[in-house]
């Protein structure tokens, strides 16, 4: 999905801006690091997945033990993240490109190598 479309379908769960932020692909996109990606990916913190669960079903990832899937395109981290690791970015709370490459060599997904020299590129000439 482009940039345009990922915004339209987050923007439908109706979630409040100041209690997740959009990780991985989604916080490169949103920066026009990218043209699509094929999910929406975002961070919560325990307390409002608590809630969440009031409104939605959510499913168990077998990826990661704190991922749960939404639906078949949006995947949600349940993790007590910190505030300094996000960004506004188009009015959308965004995981910092900083900590999202930090993830990115930790993890060592072959997936992600061309993502690493696109970040380490922008974060050079920011």
């Amino acid at each position: 999905m482009d940039k345009r479309t990922f915004l339209a379908k987050l923007d439908s769960l109706g979630l409040d801006k100041n209690r997740y932020c959009i990780i991985a692909g989604g916080s490169m996109l949103i920066r026009g690091l990218k043209n699509t990606t094929d999910d929406i990916d975002i961070e919560i913190r325990p307390d409002y997945f608590e809630e969440l669960e009031e409104r939605f079903t959510f499913k168990k990832s077998p990826k990661y033990p704190y991922l749960y899937s939404l639906s078949d395109n949006v995947e949600v981290a349940v993790l007590e993240y910190d505030q300094e690791d996000v960004e506004i970015v188009d009015g959308y709370p965004t995981e910092s490109l900083e900590h999202f490459l930090t993830w990115i060599l930790e993890n060592k997904r072959p997936k992600d190598k061309e993502k690493i020299a696109i970040i380490r590129n922008y974060l050079r000439t920011k």
